[in-house]
């Protein structure tokens, strides 16, 4: 009876597809009489037919074997009261496409690893939880995150903590989200010109990740509006992972924290406003100081430090989409290997299959055939 509900669920794609039968066969790799036999029920379809033919779909393998979905999708948002709808809608298509292209990879039987993540804190209030968590993820990063750029922190992200990053266009007010389930944990972050607020985001949404928001509720985090506890919490833990105290009393070196508020901004690539809440929130200046170095911007403190030319780039990294680079490789392993097609990783870098083909036939050694990356 399973069997014959998976034929029924393919004989679906099909139909969908507009393609014919032998299109379709050769669309999933193999030939029109190998097809009529699996929906004749005569011959299994394989793992990697399955995969193939839930990307002809747009749906997922775990569908094809049972008829529904395994997640339901609760994000956690970063943006304005105004951009929530817009954003679910182009947060649910990224998340859906990673949650699709994760199950892809188990059933693959080539699924990336999820580490475990640090445990909560439990004890104390929500500031005290979010700096003891903060440090313990920065234990587990093993490298002060300062100097690294925003690409090189997204990675060490994704490695240490097997949380799958996408950098996208998003609605106008919308920074990001996050969410969570299992084994699938993911960000979705907006291009953005202002890098620092793009950085913090993404500390905020991995404190999300951490705490299990992005798992629990949807949270509609509304800009300039009274926050949530958990909202709360993640700009501490944001802060802290972003700006040490220890690291901070280290940069300052014996000045005060004022003189050295310039360098300190452009060192831990915050906004002068994150900046000096977190110098109050350390008893490092008075309020008066906060209020006169918050009203900054980071471009005119790059400016005034003589390092316009690095903000800019900075920026213009920001500005640049970027894939789910773990997924990616994946998927181009698994076609070098032979396990799949190039159109999963066709997907997930927003390119046709066909153009990402032509791009490796150079990669092809003409002596052995080996796949090599270019």
């Amino acid at each position: 009876m399973a069997e014959d509900e998976v034929i029924a669920r393919v004989n679906e794609v099909i139909d969908r597809s507009s393609l014919s039968k032998k299109d379709f066969a050769s669309a999933i790799g193999i030939d029109g009489p190998k097809l009529a036999k699996s929906l004749a029920a005569k011959r299994r379809f394989t793992s990697l037919e399955l995969a193939l033919a839930a990307e002809l779909g747009n749906t997922t393998v775990d569908w094809l074997l049972k008829g529904e979905s395994t997640r339901e999708l609760i994000l956690a948002h970063r943006a304005a009261e105004h951009a929530i709808e817009a954003s679910d809608l182009v947060g649910r298509e990224t998340i859906e496409m990673l949650v699709e292209k994760l199950e892809g990879l188990q059933f693959l039987g080539r699924p990336l690893p999820v580490p475990p993540l640090p445990a909560k804190p439990t004890d104390g209030g929500y500031v005290k939880q979010a700096q003891q968590l903060a440090d313990q993820y920065l234990h587990e990063l093993g490298s002060p995150l300062g100097g690294l750029t925003n690409n090189e922190l997204i990675g060490l992200i994704e490695e240490s903590f097997g949380v799958d990053v996408v950098v996208t266009e998003l609605p106008e007010a919308c920074d990001g989200l996050s969410f969570s389930d299992g084994g699938v944990r993911a960000i979705v972050l907006a291009t953005s010109e202002a890098p620092f607020r793009q950085r913090y985001t993404l500390a905020h949404e991995l404190a999300h990740l951490a705490f299990g928001d992005s798992q629990d509720q949807v949270i509609e985090e509304r800009l300039g509006s009274h926050k949530s506890q958990a909202e709360s919490r993640a700009d501490s833990f944001a802060a802290s992972f972003l700006a040490p105290r220890a690291e901070i009393v280290k940069r300052i070196a014996g000045k005060s924290a004022v003189d050295a508020f310039d360098d300190l901004v452009l060192h831990f690539q915050m906004s002068p406003i994150a900046m000096s809440w977190r110098l109050l929130n350390e008893q490092l200046i008075s309020q008066e100081d906060q209020r006169k170095l918050g009203s900054q911007t980071a471009r005119a403190t790059a400016m005034r430090a003589g390092e316009a030319a690095e903000h800019t780039n900075r920026a213009r990294l920001a500005s640049i989409a970027r894939p789910a680079q773990r997924l990616v490789d994946a998927y181009l392993d698994a076609y070098r290997d032979g396990a799949t097609t190039l159109r999963p990783a066709a997907n997930l870098l927003g390119k046709p299959a066909e153009q990402l083909e032509e791009y490796f036939l150079d990669a092809v050694s003409a002596d052995d055939g080996a796949f090599h990356y270019v």
